[in-house]
């Protein structure tokens, strides 16, 4: 994972599950090519939106594989469920990112739009 930090409350995140969840949000907003050196790093999220041959199972598949080789999870596992709505302007995909070890469990819920990504 590339060391950025996007928290304004505190310089250093000392939770697991902080910075997984902060490396997953950097991982979304980032656009491949944007990260100098890195240009496989970053997704395109909103493309999922204008294929009408993808499925929820498709993209859960990939984006949990991609997190996986892309964040570094500290031995929890993760589970990506998606839910595509169809909006009268435009399609929205709902992400819901959990993450489990131990009996704890948290999760994360992103909506995607066009060309842009809101955490609920």
């Amino acid at each position: 994972m590339i060391d950025f930090c996007n928290t304004q409350d505190a310089v250093v995140l000392e939770q697991d599950v902080d910075l997984i969840m902060q490396q997953i949000e950097i991982l979304f907003d980032t656009r491949p090519g944007e990260v100098i050196g890195e240009n496989t790093f970053g997704t395109k999220l909103d493309t999922y939106l204008f294929n009408p041959n993808i499925g929820n199972s498709m993209v859960e598949t990939e984006l949990t594989d991609y997190i996986r080789q892309n964040v570094e999870l500290f031995d929890w596992d993760i589970n990506v469920s998606v839910d595509f709505l169809v909006g009268t302007q435009h399609d929205i995909m709902l992400l819901k990112v959990s993450f489990y070890k131990n009996g704890e469990i948290y999760t994360k819920q992103y909506k995607v739009s066009q060309g842009s990504i809101d955490y609920l």
